[in-house]
């Protein structure tokens, strides 16, 4: 049964280690149906290093040793992606080389089938990323997709805290950045929220604006998990 993102952020609030945080991140995305997952830190469209990845045997080494990254068009749109992608956005025949459609293709045989990539960013150019993938054909969930990208951003955020000892920040905010939070936590458009609370959509996407800069989120489920992590968004 899927927790709660309430429920997976508390549980995670608790890891006092790298290896505990992961030992609740992987089964919480295995219940997604999601086999395969890396944790990488990529910068100037290349991985500069890859903390831990969940593969089936052969492919990280084959992967390192062809140094597919160098064309891997998922690494690549993570520099310009605003939010969450499928792979398939990535290998449109199209726009794709041949050896990047080949790469695609040997992926598959070793067990690397379509997936999404959750890129998060660092300070300068680094950029994080959490990609999750199936051994056999299949399609993300779309009705999952909301819980998924938070379970992984609160992953990053509290790996941060642990790695990179990056320590949470007090921040303060207005209550109509509160209001319009607690809505976006909802899957609330801005039209909707100003709807329920009587303002207009540019007001709503001001004080989410407003909200975000304060919380140094680079989008609204950013700064939403960062506001529950804090207690300014009760569970």
């Amino acid at each position: 049964m899927v927790a709660t993102i309430e429920d997976f952020i508390d549980r995670t609030q608790q890891a006092n280690s790298e290896s505990e945080l992961k030992d609740i991140f992987l089964p919480a995305i295995s219940e997604m149906g999601y086999e395969n997952a890396v944790f990488a830190r990529a910068q100037h469209r290349k991985l500069v290093s890859i903390p831990w990845s969940e593969f089936p045997p052969g492919y990280l080494d084959t992967y390192k040793a062809m140094q597919w990254d160098k064309i891997d068009p998922v690494v690549h749109h993570v520099h310009t992606a605003r939010g969450p992608f499928k792979w398939s956005e990535t290998c449109d025949p199209r726009y794709i080389n041949r050896t990047q459609k080949h790469f695609f293709e040997a992926c598959r045989e070793l067990g690397v089938h379509s997936g999404i990539t959750i890129p998060m960013r660092g300070p300068g150019r680094e950029i994080d990323l959490i990609s999750l993938s199936f051994r056999e054909k299949g399609t993300p969930a779309i009705d999952k997709s909301a819980y998924v990208y938070m379970v992984c951003v609160q992953y990053w955020l509290k790996y941060c805290e642990l790695a990179d000892r990056r320590s949470p920040q007090t921040i303060s905010l207005t209550v109509q950045e509160i209001e319009c939070l607690k809505w976006c936590k909802e899957g609330k458009t801005n039209w909707e929220i100003g709807e329920i609370l009587g303002i207009s959509q540019k007001t709503v996407e001001f004080h989410v604006g407003n909200a975000m800069k304060k919380f140094g989120a680079g989008n609204r489920i950013t700064a939403v998990i960062m506001g529950i992590k804090s207690g300014i968004i009760p569970l």
